[in-house]
């Protein structure tokens, strides 16, 4: 994203999305939470419920001439991360031993296809969470 600001606005910007502030009557509080060290920021969108699969977005801030590029990368929080891993491996054995034991190869083909399936809905949710978040850094830095 190529933004005409200078640094200090774009710090200035993201920093004030992401600051905890008072929350007076009437008042509305700030849609993302993160944090902004040096050149690197990372950007949440407030839940109201716990959502774990909720994009997080990373970038870092180069300046320029004439403005400010900011490299901007969405992912799943870690621990979503490392979940989806470590229950995909767990399925993956337990289907495979299942498979050899019973002497069917379809336990198998159908552990994976329940793997792509959940991988599917996992990502699919992301795709749908990151709108918002992506609107909401778009509007604040555009």
């Amino acid at each position: 994203m190529v933004v005409s600001h200078s640094w200090d606005e774009v710090l200035l910007r993201i920093n004030q999305i992401i600051s905890p502030q008072v929350i007076e009557p009437g008042s509305q509080p700030s849609l993302l939470t993160g944090w902004l060290k040096d050149d690197r920021f990372q950007l949440i969108v407030r839940q109201r419920r716990i959502n774990s699969f909720v994009p997080v977005a990373g970038g870092t801030i180069a300046p320029t001439s004439n403005g400010c590029v900011i490299f901007l990368r969405y992912r799943l929080m870690p621990f979503t991360r490392l979940y989806l891993l470590l229950w995909s491996v767990i399925a993956l054995i337990s289907g495979g031993f299942l498979a050899v034991y019973s002497s069917n190869i379809l336990v198998g083909l159908g552990t994976l296809a329940i793997i792509g399936v959940i991988h599917a809905v996992a990502w699919a949710n992301f795709r749908i969470h990151m709108k918002p978040l992506h609107d909401i850094i778009f509007k604040v830095l555009g």
